[in-house]
């Protein structure tokens, strides 16, 4: 209990903390002009608390669309500590294949209505009126799925091999069934109308 007194005192109280949000918004699109930044709350009791923050910065998104090809790696995870929620994310493919950062959101819940939400501010800021010229890799979140083939019906939806491994990893110890996932995973061409696998 002092623990959290001191915390308090030192950082103020996770309300005054929230009520900084719209402050945080503004200093993010006054530094970075023509990045997206939306808060959404709901009054609980004629109180307003947060519900959701969605976060874009111009210069990602730049980059993004002027560097990187049209893919994008979508995936939540837990936020912890004393204030639960979940940070879903969007990043993108560069030159050299490593990860670039496109947004991120933090919500109060993953699910299919959050990741509606994520999506539809995602492509209006990316501009993508044409989804078959897009791919989308993902796991088998919950919501996930339904909310790629609602908002995006035309992009190819593929899954992260990495997490097919991991949901089958428990059942088929050793190294053989992984070797042969990626080697599938990884062919690009197909011979004599078999798949070509190399390793």
């Amino acid at each position: 209990m002092a623990k959290g007194l001191a915390r308090d005192l030192n950082e103020g109280t996770f309300k005054e903390q929230y009520a900084r949000l719209w402050d945080y918004a503004k200093e993010l699109k006054t530094a970075n002009k023509g990045s997206t930044v939306k808060i959404k709350t709901q009054i609980v009791k004629g109180e307003t608390v947060f519900q959701r923050i969605y976060v874009c910065l111009a210069a990602c998104k730049k980059g993004f669309l002027e560097g990187c090809r049209p893919v994008i790696g979508v995936d939540g995870c837990h936020l912890k500590g004393p204030y639960p929620g979940h940070i879903l994310t969007a990043v993108g493919v560069d030159g050299n294949n490593g990860y670039f950062p496109v947004a991120y959101a933090v919500v109060d819940i993953e699910s299919k209505d959050s990741w509606i939400w994520f999506f539809n501010l995602l492509i209006e800021d990316l501009g993508i009126t044409n989804g078959k010229a897009w791919v989308v890799i993902s796991d088998k979140q919950k919501g996930l799925v339904p909310a790629i083939e609602k908002v995006l019906p035309t992009a190819k939806h593929r899954m992260c091999v990495r997490h097919l491994y991991s949901n089958f990893r428990a059942s088929h110890i050793g190294l053989a069934l992984k070797h042969i996932l990626w080697a599938a995973a990884r062919a690009t061409t197909v011979l004599g109308g078999r798949q070509k696998w190399r390793r």
